[in-house]
């Protein structure tokens, strides 16, 4: 089972067939786990960010099947559908891993200690480097390229929000956001939403139609609220993914 979690480039990688073995399951199985938590994350407006690969390996015939790679938190993502002891067991494991693919500095020659230093410096200004371009990609993003792209440049960006804030919050931010935009606009957007579907049935529009109806729907359709939304929106997207 070893080869089925190792430690590439300081990142703990595990396959789904070792994931199987540790909570013994059938691998079919674990499969079958791997691609519903994708359609979740999807469906909940979270791209899965590499942290479920497709992969393919040889069985004992020779022949070619499917596995998934995955990293840490792919494999912690899917570990809490499951039994909570082996879960723990499969945390400290990786963390085990971790600890033994760590350089002890304090061993090292003074040359190999100052290279090593000079090394880490180096990183840190890489990541400080990426960090504020992180900052500056976030800042752009708060652009809304086109009036008529309105709507899908304020998904895009509440789903940056959502993907750095965590998807089980999306409930939460969007909640927090319409009561913002009710303070500042003095709008109550659950009696407009009530109004709004009231329009639609007196207009013969569908029950499909009308069950998709939202509160973004009554957003949209008021220029003063659309641009109340989009700076809220926007502090968010600075406040959480910059």
């Amino acid at each position: 089972m070893n080869e089925l979690i190792r430690i590439e480039n300081g990142e703990v990688k595990l396959d789904s067939r070792m994931i199987a073995e540790h909570f013994g399951k059938a691998h079919s199985d674990v499969l079958k786990d791997i691609r519903d938590e994708m359609g979740k994350l999807e469906n909940g407006g979270l791209a899965n960010e590499g942290i479920f690969s497709l992969v393919e390996y040889l069985d004992k015939k020779g022949e070619k099947r499917p596995a998934f790679e995955m990293t840490e938190e792919g494999a912690l993502q899917l570990a809490a559908r499951y039994d909570a002891v082996a879960r723990r067991k499969l945390i400290i494991k990786i963390k085990e891993m971790k600890e033994k693919d760590t350089v002890n500095i304090s061993k090292l020659s003074p040359e190999l200690q100052m290279v090593s230093q000079m090394l880490n410096a180096m990183a840190k200004q890489e990541m400080e480097v990426q960090q504020l371009a992180g900052t500056v990609t976030a800042i752009k993003d708060t652009i809304i390229t086109q009036p008529d792209n309105w709507r899908e440049d304020i998904n895009r960006m509440f789903n940056k929000i959502v993907q750095a804030v965590g998807g089980e919050r999306f409930k939460e931010i969007r909640r927090e956001s319409y009561k913002l935009l009710e303070s500042r606009g003095r709008v109550n957007l659950e009696q407009r939403l009530t109004n709004l579907l009231a329009r639609m049935l007196k207009q013969g529009a569908t029950k499909t139609a009308i069950s998709k109806a939202n509160k973004l729907d009554v957003i949209e359709a008021d220029p003063k609220l659309r641009e109340i939304y989009a700076s809220i929106i926007k502090e968010y997207t600075i406040k959480y993914v910059a």
